[in-house]
């Protein structure tokens, strides 16, 4: 690509900080092919609901950015696709995405309800994967991922509608720090 490298902001999973080893080696590599990566850190609490975290990242992240890119992890993929429509951004990197949209929570674990919360459990009630999205996206999953995380991940693949390409990594798991991981997203940054 000739000129300025597109954006990058990158959303990272639940707890997790963009200051984490594994998100400082993905914005360094991809700052050093000349993109401009904007961190999207969010302020996870079990208090809060997921309407609260797709606020605050849609405050970071400007409309309508044709030449930009959103890669999130886990609930930080979750959010991005929430965001889709409104940001409208030339691609999405989608890591491990969250299983919990509205027509997979009868899936989900009764302790894993425990462990949110009722709030914010409630609110993913409002939630589903967009079907009606056109921009390029890239769907990541560890193979020893959460056989329900690894599910949904194909089903998202499946109902997007622009370009895409899914990718199942090798010996990872939930991990964005895991090597295999951390060489895939790499490789579809460079391609970018």
């Amino acid at each position: 690509m000739r000129g300025i490298k597109p954006k990058i902001y990158i959303i990272p999973g639940m707890g997790e900080s963009t200051r984490a080893r594994n998100y400082s080696e993905l914005i360094k590599y991809a700052r050093n092919l000349g993109f401009r990566v904007m961190p999207v850190n969010i302020h996870w609490s079990t208090k809060m609901s997921m309407d609260d975290y797709v606020k605050q990242a849609d405050l970071k992240i400007p409309n309508n950015i044709q030449n930009g890119y959103i890669l999130g992890f886990s609930f930080g993929a979750y959010v991005a696709s929430i965001l889709s429509s409104k940001k409208n951004m030339k691609g999405y990197i989608f890591c491990s995405i969250s299983p919990y949209f509205k027509e997979n929570l009868k899936y989900i674990p009764k302790e894993t309800k425990k462990y949110f919360g009722k709030k914010l459990f409630n609110s993913f009630r409002k939630y589903s994967f967009p079907d009606d999205q056109t921009a390029q996206a890239w769907f990541l999953i560890g193979k020893k991922d959460w056989k329900i995380a690894i599910k949904v991940a194909k089903e998202s693949y499946k109902k997007w509608l622009g370009k895409k390409s899914f990718y199942l990594i090798k010996e990872a798991g939930h991990n964005l720090a895991h090597p295999n991981y951390l060489k895939g997203v790499k490789y579809i940054i460079k391609m970018l």
